[in-house]
């Protein structure tokens, strides 16, 4: 009997082993980044390193956008194969999480100021860390829901730091659009796998995105509670985003008290 016990606890800790290195390598992989940030906000801050540091955060938003675009064909590849190991992020996906952050940080640096752009991403890379830690931990359910509120929240704070701003003023409308399209996508996302139980299947590929149980009403209050935040601070002023950030921050620390406690 005891031996039968530790023969099944050895593939449960061996799991958690895995889990537990990913989540490691993403928050050390955070740590780095908010390091090149800062190199980039102090270069960017003094004419002398200027043209170097404006170069350097050029070419970390195209090698960003490159290293996304790989790491989605390789991870295509992969399925298909039937290749891909989710034990490790030495993989297509591994790429698709270091570009995408990387890209984002030459953007915002470039164009938004350094300044600007360090206080959004002493916020966005935590978070990005933290969405992984409840993606390998959480239910699906509630990953995805966050993902898509955090996305918001990352436009909301695009509205209204552009309808204040002289030179991308011409953008807002942009962002509130992108996150219109969050909202309509996760309703979709749930109407589209409601069917397979919270999946999407496409051929060999299988993506959960919601539990079995997930109700509707939750999803649809989500998706519609964010897209009236992004309308209010649209239609009402700039200034109202910056409250509607936090509105949604306030909501997602509430929802992870729930299902940590639904944990238990």
């Amino acid at each position: 009997m005891k031996k039968t016990e530790k023969t099944a606890k050895r593939p449960a800790a061996a799991e958690s082993d895995y889990v537990t290195n990913k989540v490691l390598t993403v928050f050390a992989g955070g740590i780095l980044l908010m390091a090149f940030s800062a190199y980039l906000r102090k270069g960017l801050s003094y004419a002398s390193s200027f043209p170097t540091a404006y170069w350097v955060a050029r070419a970390s938003e195209w090698a960003g956008l490159i290293l996304a675009a790989a790491g989605i064909v390789i991870h295509g590849r992969q399925l298909a194969r039937g290749s891909y190991n989710g034990k490790t992020l030495f993989n297509g996906v591994g790429l698709l999480m270091l570009g995408l952050p990387l890209s984002l940080c030459g953007y915002l640096m470039l164009d938004f100021g350094p300044e600007s752009a360090m206080h959004a991403l002493y916020l966005l890379i935590p978070a990005a860390a933290i969405l992984y830690l409840v993606y390998a931990v959480y239910p699906r359910e509630f990953f995805t829901l966050a993902a898509a509120m955090t996305a918001d929240a990352v436009l909301l704070w695009l509205v209204a730091k552009s309808a204040v701003s002289n030179s991308f003023a011409d953008k807002t409308w942009l962002f509130f659009a992108l996150g219109l399209a969050v909202c309509a996508g996760l309703e979709g996302l749930y109407l589209g796998s409601r069917k397979e139980g919270g999946q999407i299947k496409m051929g060999k590929f299988v993506l959960r995105l919601f539990d079995r149980q997930t109700k509707h009403a939750l999803v649809a209050g989500v998706a519609g509670g964010s897209a009236a935040l992004l309308a209010a601070s649209f239609l009402l002023g700039g200034g109202l985003g910056y409250y509607a950030v936090y509105a949604m921050a306030a909501a997602l620390f509430v929802m992870a008290v729930y299902y940590t406690v639904r944990m238990m």
